[in-house]
Parts: structure tokens; C-alpha cells; sequence
């Protein structure tokens, strides 16, 4: 008999899993989880997430939800074996939590214990980290603090954090049909987390993108420039406005620019922006702003 899943997602990291699980014959999804469409761009038009957009695409029976008691009622109103988490803004109310025979399953982008908390992947890159992994953990009360189901490594080293949200969204999707086989036949064994283990990263903020060459080494400028590249990329402010880094590398080519950095370091500046113009080469740029860096 099939198990009855219930899928909560929003972003497109979580699209390739939905499409997975849809595809596989001992499971039925019973419904998707999504929040309302939102505003979106400068025009503010409504628009659906990308689970959603999928979610219709396979016919599946979808199911906003604004407040927790929208979740509750969904454990009330329907029979649910499983409930799968990936990337779903909302902190889920303990008295739902074992209502599913099998539990709520949470995917998480890095290896627990380390790293709880928004960000995980963007604070894996930061603090570089040279690998991360998925990790499959039961939901319980505390944030991302549960047993762990499964967990599987993969090196991160000098990637983006676009790069590394690919990559694991597929390789989640991967993981999946081997993950339910050995769920639902009872052959995983829950490994507790080391709580003396755990670190915690929060959402970063606008402000967390400006770099300081003067205060800051180019391997620490690096780092920022490949995790922040998803939000909210990195920027050096200029005598013309805050100038957008969107294209940097460890070493020296052709129509870049040196960027001088503390301790006698160096990165350099392939591409940029400034407020209000297209990204464009660095050389370009310096063309009509002689004095841009001065």
C-alpha cells in the first residue's frame, strides 16, 4: 500500500524532490504546502513559488497556509503517513509533529549539528567550510534539532552558494527513493546530535554584503564573495555609490582590476556594478569613473 506524504516547500531547491517523489510507485502525495502567492519585482505583481508552480504542473492537490493554525488543520484533516519539510518558512507546532504514523522528515543543507538555523549553506562558505552535506533529521520542537535520519557529505570547496543549492537540491531529489525504501522498512536507526556540537547562523542582511579591503584579507573577501552571491552579493563603497562585485577572481587576467586587501593581499575585480547601470567589465567601468576607487 502506498504511504500518504504530505510536502511542505517553497523555494526552487525544493522543486526537484517534488518531482522525485511524484515519480515513485510506493508513495502518494496527498498535498503540497505552499504560501500564498506574493508581490514580486518593482511591480509588485502576485506571484506563485516555485513549489506551487511544479505542485500544478503534477496535478497535485495544493494547500495554502498563512498561519500555524492552517498547518494544524492539515494534520487534523487529513490521513498523512509522512510529512516531508524542505526550505518551508514555518516553525511547525509540537502537537503535530508525531501525528503522521512516520513523523515529519526536515531536509537540511549541512551537517548537523553544526550550522542550525537560515542559512546554512551561506554560513558553511563564510566560515570556510571545505565540505557540507544534506542532512535528513526527524522534526521536533527545537530548530533543527532532531535525530538524525541520514546524512551524506559533499565537498564545497571555492563554490558558490547558487552552485551548492543546485547541487544539493539534485542530489537530495537522489537520495530520496533509497531514504523512504529504508524508512518505511524500518532499517534506519535515529542518531541523536551532539548538542555540544551545535552552532547556530541566522538571515543575513543587506549590510552584510559591504567588504573592507583595508580591514580584510583577500581569502576573507573571497569567502564572502561565494557565499553571499544569492543575497546580498558583495559590494565596496566608491566615491560613486556602492559598486557591486559581481565577478571576482583569486588571481590576475586581462582587463581586471587589483583590489589591494589587508596583509598584502590581493583579489581581482573582472566585472561590477554600479547603482542604477548594468553589470559591466571592471575596465569599462573605469573608463567614465577614472576616480571611482579614489
Amino acid at each position: 500500500m502506498k504511504k500518504k506524504i504530505f510536502f511542505f516547500g517553497t523555494p526552487d531547491i525544493a522543486v526537484s524532490s517534488l518531482k522525485e517523489l511524484s515519480k515513485l510507485d510506493n508513495v502518494k502525495i496527498v498535498g503540497v504546502g505552499v504560501f500564498p502567492d506574493r508581490k514580486v519585482g518593482r511591480k509588485q505583481i502576485l506571484t506563485p513559488c516555485p513549489v506551487k508552480v511544479i505542485a500544478q504542473e503534477l496535478n497535485l492537490p495544493i494547500t495554502e497556509i498563512n498561519t500555524k493554525e492552517d498547518l494544524i488543520s492539515i494534520f487534523n484533516d487529513n490521513e498523512i503517513d509522512l510529512g516531508i519539510v524542505i526550505a518551508f518558512g514555518m516553525i511547525f507546532p509540537e502537537e503535530i509533529l508525531n501525528k503522521p504514523k512516520l513523523g515529519v522528515v526536515n531536509v537540511h543543507f549541512s551537517l548537523l549539528p553544526k550550522y542550525r538555523g537560515a542559512s546554512p549553506v551561506q554560513s558553511s562558505i563564510l566560515a570556510g567550510e571545505k565540505t557540507s552535506g544534506i542532512t535528513f533529521q526527524k522534526m521536533v520542537k527545537g530548530l533543527d534539532a532532531g535525530d538524525i535520519l541520514l546524512q551524506e557529505k559533499f565537498n564545497i570547496q571555492n563554490k558558490r552558494t547558487s552552485e551548492v543549492f543546485e547541487e544539493f537540491s539534485n542530489q537530495t531529489a537522489k537520495l530520496f527513493p533509497s531514504f523512504l525504501d529504508q524508512l518505511f522498512n524500518s532499517n534506519i536507526t535515529p542518531l541523536p546530535q551532539d548538542e555540544s556540537k551545535k552552532t547556530l547562523c541566522t538571515k543575513f542582511k543587506k549590510t552584510d554584503g559591504e567588504i573592507f579591503p583595508k580591514k580584510e584579507t583577500a581569502p576573507e573577501i573571497w569567502q564572502k564573495y561565494l557565499a553571499l552571491n544569492v543575497w546580498p552579493e558583495i559590494y565596496l563603497s566608491t566615491s560613486k555609490g556602492n559598486l557591486k562585485l559581481t565577478e571576482l577572481s583569486l588571481v590576475a587576467s586581462d582587463n581586471c582590476s587589483e583590489l589591494s586587501c589587508a596583509k598584502n593581499t590581493s583579489l581581482f575585480i573582472k566585472q561590477a556594478q554600479l547603482p542604477g547601470k548594468k553589470a559591466m567589465d571592471i575596465q569599462e567601468i573605469l573608463k567614465g569613473n577614472k576616480d571611482l576607487f579614489s
